[in-house]
């Protein structure tokens, strides 16, 4: 075993003439203390594996975004005709969808029949409805959805 450990000098010693004296000094301090070289690579290997699970001291943790929290401010009024029948939404998601006809331009679109705010229509019913549109005010725009002011006039019609 002696002479198994003075041929592993003697390689290294050969390989690695231009390593640093350190290295070489290590080496002697292991053999004289009758270490195996099994120890020597195990404690290379320890020494490697750690440092490479080390993290950065200059590594920065991700920050998430601040959540957007919307502050809602309510429009002008609008007076609208919801007509009596729901509809299939023109969207990607299978929704019923209300068609309102604005009293301003006469023109019709259509609401989920859930977005007007303290309104729940019945089918085969007409309403005259004032309602007020909710606006972002953080994004200066429309979200879609109403509240509603009152109800002006209802009536039944027949479904075709």
């Amino acid at each position: 075993m002696l002479s198994a450990h003075i041929l592993y000098l003697q390689i290294y010693h050969t390989i690695f003439i231009k390593r640093s004296f350190y290295i070489e000094k290590i080496m002697r301090s292991l053999y004289q203390a009758k270490k195996t070289p099994l120890l020597l690579a195990s404690v290379i290997s320890a020494a490697t594996l750690l440092s490479a699970c080390q993290t950065s001291p200059f590594a920065r943790e991700p920050v998430p975004e601040p959540r957007y929290i919307p502050s809602i401010v309510l429009g002008d009024a609008q007076t609208l005709t919801i007509m009596p029948n729901r509809v299939a939404c023109a969207s990607a998601l299978p929704m019923q969808c209300l068609l309102a006809k604005s009293s301003k331009d006469g023109s019709v679109f259509q609401i989920p029949y859930d977005w007007i705010d303290d309104f729940a229509p019945s089918l085969g019913t007409e309403y005259v409805i004032s309602v007020r549109p909710q606006i972002d005010e953080g994004q200066q725009r429309l979200t879609g959805h109403w509240t509603l002011q009152n109800i002006l006039s209802q009536r039944m019609v027949g479904t075709p």
